[in-house]
C-alpha cells in the first residue's frame, strides 16, 4: 500500500506535468501561432467594417484613442506576466504558490483587457446611428462564436 505522501507527490507531479504542458501550449499559440492567423472579426477591426462618414469616423477614433492608452498598458503588463511565469515554469520543480498566484495574475489582467474591450463596444454603441449599431453588434456576436 502507497503511504499518503507518496500518493501525494505523484498526484502533484502529475499536476505539474499537464500544467507545464497546458502553458507551453498556450505560450506557442499566442507566440508563434496566433500572430500569423488572419484577422476575422477583431475588436480592433470592427470599424473597418462600419459605414461610417468621415465626421463618424473621427468620433470613433476619438474613442479609440482614449482606449488605446490603457490596452497598450495591459498588453505590457500581460507580457511581463507572461515573461515571469514563462521564467517560474523554468526554475520551479513543482506547482508552488509563485505559480498559482503567476497564473492567476495572467488572468486578472487578461480579464481586464476583456473588460477594456467591452467598455470600447459600448462607448461605440452610443454614438454609432441604428443601422451602424446593428452591424456591430453583429460582428461583436461573431467574433465572440469564434475561437480566439
Amino acid at each position: 500500500m502507497m503511504s499518503p505522501s507518496l500518493i501525494f507527490r505523484v498526484v502533484a507531479l502529475f499536476a505539474a506535468v499537464a500544467v507545464v504542458a497546458v502553458l507551453s501550449c498556450l505560450l506557442a499559440f499566442y507566440g508563434f501561432i496566433r500572430p500569423n492567423l488572419a484577422v476575422g472579426h477583431h475588436p480592433e477591426t470592427f470599424v473597418e467594417h462600419l459605414d461610417l462618414d468621415p465626421g463618424m469616423r473621427e468620433r470613433v477614433e476619438e474613442i479609440d484613442s482614449g482606449f488605446e492608452a490603457d490596452r497598450q498598458r495591459l498588453l505590457a503588463e500581460f507580457d511581463e506576466a507572461t515573461r515571469k511565469l514563462e521564467g517560474l515554469l523554468l526554475t520551479e520543480d513543482q506547482f508552488s504558490d509563485a505559480v498559482s498566484r503567476a497564473i492567476e495574475e495572467i488572468h486578472h489582467i487578461h480579464g481586464e483587457l476583456q473588460a477594456l474591450s467591452i467598455h470600447r463596444y459600448f462607448a461605440l454603441l452610443e454614438v454609432l446611428p441604428p443601422d451602424q449599431r446593428e452591424v456591430l453588434r453583429r460582428l461583436a456576436s461573431e467574433a465572440l462564436s469564434e475561437p480566439q
